[in-house]
């Protein structure tokens, strides 16, 4: 007989076991995908303006259909619509290696990246009632864990088959993790949502998101976590352009030297992950938030001083455990604030801030490697995101938030 709060306890639960699985095997196309297509279009053009528009792409449809997709994740059914979403990502990535011009590839990077705010947010909406309130820390670790396993072997796979056979026939791989993906989400069983309060209508589409956003804007902690997500979007894409640019100009390596970088942050961030999973509930999560993003800045305008290879691997490993204690501490807190009705609503708008600053500060950054170089680039993410993290916490009043709330409490605070 199974008890209390075990991993094992939440793999006995067939349902979680085959979406987890499938989510990694999505996360792991996305990770390949997200190494191939950086790798393409900069060899193509040589251009880190380029390569940024191309990464921004893929987080532009968060702010297209995000919001859309967690009042159907409220309304409709999560299994449907994680079946139809991954057998439409394998359809469209199934052409990427068909493409002629970078027009073509913008295109189809678009319209393949719409189906991951659907995936995403429909899971993120559905896994607290498949595990249970008691459950979901473990839960979430084991996914978070999955997401930065496969990001181990994703951007190294993909980093080291692009170098020996180019990008186009790396992209069929990604085909068959979507197609596994949508064949393990026929195999689960998902609990509906809870009996919306009107039929779904553009009316109720409008008053949903109005719900959403007085439940973001009232409540702190809430709140906070949008704000601190907007304020880390600068140190998602930036760093990935800076380093890039920096290994292969001025360190003179190339692709699979980035794969393993983005394998090395992945696997740091797994491992934290999946420690501090065990050990949460007897953590003051209030310093876990700031600490981990204050521990990423630091490491990222450390890697603005022009560091050797070795040393960048370093420091992108401790920037990974950073991200591994903010994540972890915002997905639980997220989950426990947020009421099951309005969750998916709660999700979308919350991802569609998130992706609008990353789309901004990848564009920004292009610019600013581009002008002045990777060095001064990271420096700049490093301090900015450290300074705004503390601000943050100090004005919104989400800091004091977090250290008084009572989960076991009815509602948000």
């Amino acid at each position: 007989m199974l008890r209390g709060d075990s991993y094992r306890e939440v793999f006995a639960n067939r349902s979680f076991t085959v979406l987890w699985a499938g989510q990694a095997l999505a996360h792991l196309g996305q990770s390949i995908t997200y190494v191939a297509v950086a790798l393409y279009v900069y060899e193509l053009t040589g251009s880190a303006r380029d390569l940024s528009i191309a990464l921004a792409l893929q987080l532009l449809p968060w702010m297209v259909v995000g919001p859309v997709v967690g009042m159907l994740a409220d309304h409709l059914g999560r299994k449907a619509i994680l079946v139809v979403a991954y057998a439409l990502q394998a359809a469209l990535v199934a052409l990427l290696p068909f493409t002629t011009t970078l027009g073509q590839i913008y295109a189809l990077v678009f319209l393949s990246g719409l189906m991951a705010p659907v995936t995403e947010l429909t899971w993120a909406a559905a896994l607290p009632s498949i595990v249970g309130q008691g459950l979901f820390v473990r839960g979430v670790s084991l996914e978070i864990v999955a997401f930065n396993a496969v990001n181990v072997v994703g951007p190294t796979a993909a980093g080291l088959l692009t170098s020996l056979v180019g990008a186009r026939p790396v992209f069929f791989v990604v085909v068959a993790c979507y197609l596994g993906a949508t064949a393990l989400a026929l195999q689960a069983s998902i609990p509906g949502p809870p009996k919306p309060d009107e039929p779904l209508s553009l009316r109720g589409l409008w008053r949903g998101q109005v719900e959403a956003i007085q439940l973001l804007s009232k409540d702190r902690i809430l709140r906070y976590l949008v704000l601190l997500d907007v304020t880390v979007a600068l140190g998602v894409i930036g760093p990935d352009i800076a380093s890039l640019v920096y290994l292969t100009d001025t360190l003179q390596l190339g692709g699979r030297e980035y794969g393993l970088l983005r394998g090395t942050v992945s696997f740091s961030m797994a491992l934290g992950v999946f420690v501090l999973g065990q050990h949460a509930s007897r953590l003051a999560r209030q310093y876990m938030l700031l600490g981990g993003v204050l521990l990423v800045g630091l490491a990222y305008a450390l890697a603005g001083t022009g560091p050797s290879a070795v040393l960048l691997f370093g420091l992108w490993f401790v920037s990974g455990l950073g991200w591994a204690a903010s994540w972890l501490t915002a997905d639980s807190l997220y989950a426990e604030v947020t009421p099951d009705a309005v969750r998916g609503r709660v999700y979308s708008i919350a991802a569609a801030s998130y992706a609008l600053a990353e789309a901004g500060t990848a564009t920004l950054a292009g610019w600013m490697v581009n002008k002045f170089g990777p060095g001064i680039g990271l420096y700049v993410i490093g301090g900015a995101i450290s300074l705004g993290a503390i601000a943050v916490a100090g004005l919104s009043g989400g800091h004091r938030a977090i250290a008084r709330f009572n989960p076991n409490a009815d509602g948000a605070e």
